[in-house]
């Protein structure tokens, strides 16, 4: 993924991110490393650019919900 697409899905997920209700925060998105990763945990990936963050965006893709 290049920088451009990333920029791009991380604003998608940005604006998914904000209407997702407060409770929801906590579900599970997808799966990293046979991890479960929840909106929150996401979010802090994403915020923070870290490899893992790339492979979050790339899933959240594939499954069209960005």
């Amino acid at each position: 993924m290049d920088k451009e697409e990333y920029e791009v899905l991380k604003a998608k997920f940005l604006q998914l991110f904000a209407s997702v209700p407060l409770p929801l925060r906590n579900e599970i998105i997808a799966l990293v490393d046979s991890q479960p990763v929840s909106w929150s945990a996401a979010y802090s990936e994403i915020m923070s650019n870290t490899p893992k963050s790339q492979v979050i965006l790339t899933h959240l893709k594939q499954i069209s919900l960005l």
